[in-house]
């Protein structure tokens, strides 16, 4: 871990020289983690770059956590109760530096005002660097890597588990049930937990891309299942539909099948560095439109995934990330029709120089479960 911290600071302090910046406050938990190695969730920590000087600010709950987590004697870790921010008035004082930046991704307006009236206070003024740290965070390191993919298995192997049910045992379980199923699953294949809550949307309820798992029980025809897990606080993410015997909507939403895994196979193909993120997201959109369903697919082709699992880049028509080597991102197509169903394939991939890595093995040709 040191050497990956030392790797990390570095590439921070670099970016703040980029910005003609030295010194930066970051209070986001994940920013905190991916510097340090502490990850409290919603801990209210605060993590102090200053002068090349750092310090990590903990309230007693998570003090002996911080303590084990911090394996380098280069950050002084603070004890705090009361106003954290009065604890970080105390440091600054001991510095005449003028200008210091937030990480203005996660900074809530309150904490920006009370932040303000202490810097102002000490005349110093308080500088907004943008992502920062999300912009160090979207190239994996090995460590990052050996992670996600270690996620990305355990997440194969429960997927496979499920599968294993066959429709008789499937058809038994409700949404949530399933859901639980998938969960149970995933940590005994060794996770740390989910990554977010899965969405196991049955029948009709498929055409909702972020369907929230009900008590229906699941029905025959069509199921998508989303989901993913945490190992050592990363995260991977999946999406796989199958088929459970069949009913008179199957046939209709099996030809839409075709045509995701079509456009998920050309986007992945197409996947490398020095491509961008909206000509990516465009080629599996133009094919979806091609074949008469452009108004059906209508979020985003992926998203970056790492400590959290939606992260930059996001991979959109919008977007003007250039995808680089050792990003992580997904790539989910979909189509949705309401009242039928519908069809997302996602995977989770790793780009390379002239192609990605598939970070699964699991199939995705269409299945009709027995």
């Amino acid at each position: 871990m040191e050497n990956s911290f030392n790797h990390r600071i570095n590439r921070l302090k670099a970016s703040l020289k980029n910005k003609n910046v030295e010194n930066i406050i970051i209070l986001k938990d994940e920013n905190i983690f991916y510097l340090t190695g502490f990850y409290g969730k919603d801990s209210d920590s605060i993590f102090l770059l200053m002068n090349g000087d750092m310090y990590l600010f903990v309230n007693f709950i998570f003090l002996e956590q911080a303590q084990k987590s911090i394996t380098t004697d280069k950050i002084n870790i603070i004890l705090y109760s009361g106003d954290k921010y009065e604890k970080l008035s105390e440091i600054l004082k001991n510095y005449n530096t003028k200008a210091i930046a937030a990480d203005g991704s996660s900074i809530t307006y309150a904490d920006f005002i009370k932040l303000e009236k202490f810097l102002n206070f000490q005349d110093k003024k308080l500088l907004n660097p943008g992502k920062l740290v999300e912009g160090l965070r979207v190239i994996k390191d090995d460590v990052e890597i050996f992670n996600i993919k270690k996620a990305c298995n355990i997440t194969d192997n429960a997927y496979s588990s499920i599968l294993n049910l066959k429709s008789s045992g499937i058809l038994k379980f409700s949404e949530i049930k399933l859901m639980h199923e998938v969960e149970k699953e995933l940590i005994r294949f060794g996770s740390d937990g989910r990554s977010f809550d899965a969405i196991i949307a049955s029948g009709k309820n498929s055409s909702l891309p972020h369907h929230i798992s009900s008590r229906e029980n699941i029905k025959s025809g069509v199921l998508l299942m989303d989901f993913g897990c945490k190992f050592e606080n990363y995260c991977s993410d999946i999406t796989r539909t199958v088929f459970l015997k069949n009913n008179k909507k199957t046939n209709e939403i099996k030809k839409i099948y075709d045509i995701v895994l079509q456009s998920q196979i050309k986007a992945i193909e197409a996947c490398r560095e020095g491509v961008s993120c909206s000509e990516l997201d465009g080629l599996a959109r133009e094919f979806i439109k091609s074949k008469g369903y452009g108004e059906n697919f209508g979020h985003s082709l992926g998203h970056g995934v790492g400590i959290e699992v939606h992260e930059e880049p996001m991979v959109s028509r919008k977007s003007k990330t250039i995808l680089k080597k050792n990003m992580a991102i997904t790539i989910e197509p979909g189509i949705y029709i309401k009242g039928i169903g519908g069809v997302r394939i996602e995977d989770l991939v790793l780009v390379k120089e002239n192609c990605c890595e598939v970070l699964y093995k699991s199939a995705k040709a269409c299945i009709t479960l027995d």
